[in-house]
């Protein structure tokens, strides 16, 4: 009976984390389209502060709206590979590490 228990835990943890990669790579894409949008943004009002139709602080404006993108964007891609690590460690993956020498006295 707890063999069963720990068994529907772990496969309902498993199914919990397969989700909410699925989440975090649509949000990834999402975002990636945002940030490509905010940065022809960008583009646009450079070119026309060179071609003289705006003043400087268009470009700063869209450059400043830009930045919160990115950042979100980076967030996303963090939360994105954790969760790829907890989905691995939970399907029983791991990893060795270094065993670190007793400090000399």
């Amino acid at each position: 009976m707890e063999y069963e228990q720990t068994i529907l835990k772990a496969l309902h943890e498993v199914s919990g984390q397969l989700y909410t990669r699925l989440k975090y790579e649509e949000a990834n894409r999402q975002q990636r389209r945002s940030v490509a949008a905010y940065q022809d943004a960008v583009q646009v009002a450079n070119m026309r502060f060179r071609a003289g139709h705006a003043v400087y602080f268009e470009v700063l404006d869209a450059q400043q709206e830009l930045f919160p993108q990115e950042n979100a964007l980076a967030q996303i891609e963090l939360n994105r590979l954790l969760i790829i690590v907890r989905l691995y460690k939970s399907l029983g993956g791991g990893w060795n590490q270094p065993e670190t020498p007793a400090p000399a006295n």
